[in-house]
C-alpha cells in the first residue's frame, strides 16, 4: 500500500520519476527547461556516473549502470545558485558538442544556469571555450583567473583541474546566485590518482558534495546508438536521499526497485565524505539494524534487498581502504573467501630474491592470515624503488553487483616506502612483492625482502622446485590456495584443485606451449617480460571469464585449468580465448570484432597443441550454418554482422581453410613491423588493410571476401585488391552468395 502511495505521490511531478517535499517545486520545470528540443545527448569519451544525494539535487538524463539507472548528467538548486554537471569533460569540448543535441543541451542549460541570462565565463580551458564559443547562441569568455567571477552569470570549470584553495571561492560563486557548468569523470580519476580517495580528496566531490552531486567510479553506460536519450525513464530510487526513505519503509517488494535502491545507495555509501548529511544519517541508521550483521558466501550470497548488510559492508570497506595501515581485525567474511588457515598452523618467515627486472607480481609461496600484521623488510635503499606490497590475488571487486558471494573487494596493495612496513589485511591473502614496470625497465638487479608472520602456501615454479617434494608441499600447505609458475604461465587456484596432481611439470609444459603458439601467431618473442597469470575467484567482477593480468576465471572452473589429460584432449574454449585477449592486436581488430579475432587464438590453441582443427570445434556445428543463412535472409546487415560473435567469426574460419593459418601469421607479422605512421588510426583504416595485406600474401582479392560478408571498404581498398584475381575457394562464399 505504501509503495503505491509512493508511486502515485512520484506521478505528480512532470517529466520526472519521483518527488521529495523539501525539493523546490521547479524540479520538473527545470528538466523540462534542460532538455527542451533534445532528444539525444552524447560525449567524447566513456562518460561517468554523477550521483544525486541530497534533497536539492535530481537527475536531467539518465544512464544504464548494471541493472540500474544513475544519472549522466544531473543537477541542483545549491543556495541562490544553480549547477549543472555532466559524466565527462568531452561534453562541453568540439568532439561533445558536434554529437547529436548535445549543443542544444549546452544552450538550455547556461540558459537555465545563468536563469535567462546566456553569458558564461570559462575558466583556464582554451578548447572548451572554443566549443560554447563555436555553438553561437552563447557569449563566452575564457578567463586566466577567478577575479572577474562577480561580473559573469555562469562559470563553466572542471573542478578536479582546480587548486584546493579555490574550491572555497567558486562554491560562495555559486551559493551567492551563480550558476555553475561542471563535469566530472570519477572512474577516470581514480585511475590516474594513484589510491587517492573520491570520498575526500577529489575536487569536484569537495565542491558539489554539498550541492548533493557526486561522482562515483561507475561507468554511465549508453542508452542509444547516438547517446543517452533525454526521455530515458528515472526510476524511483535514482536519488540516494528518497532512495535511502525507501530501504528505512522496509516494505518494497518489486524486484526493480530494490534493484535500483540498492544501487543507488551503495554506489552513494562508497563516495559520501565523513561529514554528517541527512543521507549519511539514514544510512548509519540503517547498518545498525541486526540485518546488518548478514554476510555473504558463495552458498547464501547477499542479494539486493539485503540493503542494510551491503551498507555495513561498504562502509568496513571504505574505511579499510582509506586507512589500510591501521590495525584491522579479520573481518567474518573472510572465512568464505579467500578463506583462513586451521586453527593453529604456524606462522613463518621466508627471504626470497626479487629479479627487478622483471616487472609485476612476484609470488612469495606465503599467506597473510585475515586480521594479522605481516611484515615486509626491505634492504637499505630498496625502498626508493616504488616497490609494493600486494594482499590477494583476485582483481575483481564486485562493488556493483547485484549479488555478492563474498566481501566485494577483499584485495589490497601498499606502497613499501620504509625498510620495514606492518600490514593487517582483514581479508588476507596470498602475498606478492610488486616491482612496478619503470623500474623493471631500468632494473638488473636482484634484491632480498623478507616477510615475517605468514602461513606457507604451496608453491611450484618450474626449474626450482622438484616435482617428488611436491605432494608434501600440497599436504602440509595451511593456506587454502596454491600457485604453480613457470616462465610464462602462472595458475593461482584453491588447494582443493591440487591435493590430485602428482607432478605439476608436464602440466607447466603444456601451459608453456599453449602460450608459446600465441606468441607465434600473434608474431611476438616466446620469451616473456613476465608470465600470464590465471587465478580462480568464487565471483568475478566481469564475465564468465576475463582477461587482464591476471585473466580472471570462476574457481567452479580451477579444477579444469589444472587437468593436464583434458587440456591436452580437449583443450579448453575460455581459456584460450581470455588467453588470446592478451595477445589480440587492436591494429587488426576493428569495431564489432573484439570478441571474434580473439578466437584465432582459440582455434590456433586448438588445431596446434590438441589436434582438434577448426571445424572439428564449435565452429563446425549445423548452427553456424544455420546462422549465415539467417543473416542472408535478413539482409546481410554488417551491424548484424557484428552483433553475432561466431557470425562474424565464420568470416575468418573461412578465410583460414582457405588460406591456412601461414597466411594469418605472415599478416599479423607485418602488423609488428608497422611504423606509428603506418599504423590505422581508426575502424576504416583496419578494415582496408586487412583486405589489402591479406590480399597481397595471398595474391587474390580479398576484397571480394569482404564484400560478400558486407565488411565496409574504402574504393581505395578495393581498387588496391583488384589487380588480384577472385578467390576460387567456393567455401569463402557459401551460403553467402
Amino acid at each position: 500500500m505504501a509503495l503505491r502511495v509512493l508511486c502515485c505521490a512520484l506521478a505528480c511531478l512532470p517529466g520526472i520519476c519521483f518527488a521529495d517535499t523539501n525539493r523546490p517545486p521547479s524540479v520538473g520545470e527545470a528538466r523540462a527547461a534542460l532538455l527542451r528540443d533534445v532528444r539525444v545527448i552524447d560525449s567524447g569519451g566513456v562518460p561517468g556516473v554523477v550521483l544525486c544525494v541530497g534533497a536539492h539535487a535530481f537527475p536531467v538524463v539518465g544512464a544504464k549502470c548494471g541493472r540500474a539507472v544513475q544519472p549522466v548528467a544531473a543537477a541542483s538548486f545549491y543556495g541562490k545558485g544553480r549547477v549543472l554537471a555532466v559524466g565527462h569533460p568531452s561534453f562541453y569540448t568540439e568532439e561533445g558538442t558536434s554529437k547529436a543535441d548535445t549543443a542544444a543541451f549546452i544552450n538550455n542549460g547556461v540558459a537555465w544556469l545563468g536563469q535567462g541570462k546566456a553569458t558564461v565565463a570559462v575558466y583556464r580551458n582554451q578548447p572548451v571555450a572554443k566549443a560554447l564559443d563555436a555553438i553561437g547562441a552563447l557569449d563566452v569568455t575564457e578567463i586566466p583567473s577567478l577575479e572577474s567571477l562577480a561580473d559573469f552569470p555562469v562559470l563553466a570549470v572542471y573542478p578536479d583541474s582546480l587548486k584546493p584553495d579555490e574550491v572555497e571561492r567558486i562554491r560562495q560563486f555559486i551559493v551567492s546566485g551563480g550558476g555553475l557548468l561542471a563535469s566530472g569523470i570519477g572512474w577516470g580519476w581514480r585511475q590516474v590518482s594513484q589510491g587517492k580517495s573520491l570520498a575526500t580528496e577529489n575536487l569536484f566531490n569537495r565542491l558539489l558534495g554539498p550541492a548533493g552531486l557526486l561522482i562515483s567510479s561507475e561507468i554511465a553506460d549508453r542508452t542509444a546508438t547516438d547517446g543517452y536519450l533525454a526521455a530515458f525513464p528515472l526510476p524511483a530510487g535514482v536519488n540516494a536521499v528518497q532512495a535511502a526513505r525507501l530501504a528505512a519503509e522496509g516494505n518494497v517488494s518489486d524486484p526493480v526497485l530494490l534493484r535500483q535502491i540498492n544501487q543507488t545507495l551503495c554506489a552513494a555509501k562508497s563516495v559520501l565524505p565523513p561529514r554528517q548529511t541527512e543521507l549519511s544519517r539514514s544510512l548509519d541508521a540503517l547498518m545498525d539494524s541486526p540485518a546488518a550483521a548478514r554476510l555473504p558466501s558463495p552458498e547464501q550470497p547477499l542479494k539486493a534487498g539485503d540493503i542494510p548488510a551491503r551498507l555495513a559492508l561498504l562502509d568496513h570497506q571504505a574505511g579499510w581502504l582509506a586507512r589500510p595501515l591501521d590495525v584491522w581485525p579479520a573481518h567474518p567474511a573472510a572465512a568464505a573467501y579467500p578463506g583462513l588457515p586451521p586453527a593453529g598452523a604456524p606462522r613463518d618467515r621466508g627471504t626470497l630474491t626479487i629479479d627487478l627486472g622483471i616487472p609485476r607480481w612476484h609470488g612469495t609461496g606465503l599467506y597473510a592470515v585475515a586480521g594479522e600484521p605481516v611484515t615486509v623488510e626491505l634492504p637499505a635503499g630498496a625502498e626508493k624503488l616504488g616497490l609494493k606490497l600486494r594482499i590477494g590475488a583476485t582483481t575483481c571487486d564486485n562493488t556493483h553487483h547485484d549479488q555478492w558471494r563474498r566481501a566485494p573487494k577483499v584485495d589490497l596493495e601498499i606502497p613499501l616506502t620504509a625498510a620495514s612496513t606492518t600490514v593487517s589485511s582483514p581479508f588476507g591473502g596470498l602475498l606478492y612483492v610488486v616491482v612496478p614496470d619503470k623500474q623493471a625497465d631500468s632494473a638488473e638487479a636482484l634484491l632480498e625482502v623478507t616477510i615475517r608472520n605468514a602461513c606457507r602456501a604451496a608453491w611450484f615454479k618450474q626449474g626450482r622446485d622438484t616435482p617428488a617434494a611436491w605432494p608434501a608441499a600440497v599436504r602440509n600447505s595451511p593456506a587454502p590456495w596454491a600457485e604453480l609458475e613457470s616462465d610464462k604461465v602462472i595458475l593461482t587456484v584453491p588447494l582443493s584443485a591440487v591435493q590430485g596432481l602428482d607432478d605439476p611439470s608436464p602440466l607447466l609444459a603444456l601451459w608453456d606451449d599453449i602460450a608459446d603458439q600465441d606468441a607465434r601467431l600473434a608474431a611476438i618473442p616466446p620469451e616473456r617480460r613476465f608470465a600470464e597469470r590465471f587465478c580462480a575467484d568464487v565471483q568475478l567482477c566481469a564475465g564468465w571469464m576475463h582477461a587482464g593480468y591476471p585473466i580472471m576465471i570462476p574457481e567452479a572452473t580451477a579444477k579444469d585449468l589444472v587437468d593436464l589429460e583434458k587440456l591436452r584432449t580437449e583443450g579448453d574454449w575460455g581459456f584460450f580465448h581470455e588467453l588470446g585477449h592478451n595477445h589480440q592486436n587492436r591494429d587488426w581488430t576493428f569495431s564489432g570484432t573484439g570478441e571474434v579475432t580473439v578466437n584465432l587464438f582459440t582455434l590456433y590453441n586448438m588445431e596446434h597443441v590438441c589436434g582438434i582443427p577448426p571445424r572439428k570445434t564449435r565452429m563446425g556445428a549445423p548452427g553456424i550454418r544455420a546462422a549465415v543463412r539467417k543473416w542472408v535472409a535478413g539482409g546481410k546487415r554488417h551491424a548484424d554482422w557484428c552483433r553475432d560473435p561466431f557470425l562474424a567469426l565464420e568470416t575468418f574460419v573461412r578465410l583460414q581453410q582457405a588460406f591456412g593459418w601461414n597466411a594469418l601469421e605472415e599478416l599479423f607479422a607485418e602488423y609488428r613491423t608497422l611504423s606509428p605512421a603506418e599504423r590505422p588510426q581508426n575502424d576504416a583504416a583496419k578494415r582496408d588493410q586487412w583486405a589489402v595485406r591479406l590480399s597481397r600474401i595471398t595474391g587474390q582479392n580479398i576484397a571480394a571476401v569482404f564484400d560478400a560478408w558486407s565488411i565496409p571498404l574504402s574504393a581505395e581498398a578495393r581498387d588496391a585488391c583488384a589487380k588480384y584475381p577472385r578467390p576460387a575457394d567456393p567455401r569463402l562464399f557459401e551460403d553467402v552468395l
